[in-house]
């Protein structure tokens, strides 16, 4: 059985149609501006409460958001993804809940500012945009995020224990997404 494929071509610059998967523009009804969201965090339930914030910010604005990047930890595979889709032309906006990310530093950062606006794509960056309540997203203050914490710090202690010991430990098995 085949299935079609929508998409609303008429709305995105050619250059982004090759760069961004088909399923990702499913569904997409927006005619604004094109923008991708950029998204950097240690836990994915901070990457969950980012895509939150910049869907409602998207929303909001008008923008037609028909993608994603993001990266774990220190990982900078979305990003170089992300750049190259920006370089292909027709993206108008990278929208990210914070900058710099987490997995960049100052220098990295600037670099990343510098490639975007050479391919004409502003950066949006929500630190100081309060969607409907006004709240900002709590990342780092709330109870899950403490609990993030308090295991990160467990097991750096295990580590080193181990490492002074050298004895075996078991791990558990972990996923981690780029």
């Amino acid at each position: 059985m085949t299935t079609q494929t929508k998409t609303n071509a008429r709305d995105e610059h050619p250059a982004v149609l090759e760069a961004v998967p088909a399923t990702a523009l499913d569904g997409q009804a927006g005619t604004g501006p094109i923008a991708i969201f950029y998204g950097a965090a240690r836990y994915p339930f901070e990457l969950t409460r980012q895509r939150e914030l910049v869907e409602d910010y998207a929303g909001a604005m008008g923008l037609n958001l028909v993608t994603e990047f993001h990266d774990r930890q220190t990982r900078q595979y979305g990003l170089g993804m992300l750049l190259d889709a920006c370089q292909r032309g027709g993206v108008e906006y990278v929208v990210t809940a914070g900058w710099p990310t987490p997995n960049l530093i100052t220098t990295e950062a600037d670099a990343v500012i510098e490639q975007l606006a050479a391919s004409g794509t502003h950066l949006v960056c929500l630190n100081t945009w309060h969607p409907g309540d006004g709240t900002p997203p709590a990342w780092w203050n709330d109870e899950e995020g403490a609990w993030m914490r308090q295991l990160d710090a467990l097991r750096e202690e295990e580590r080193r224990q181990h490492e002074q010991s050298s004895e075996p430990i078991e791990t558990s098995k972990e996923v981690h997404h780029a």
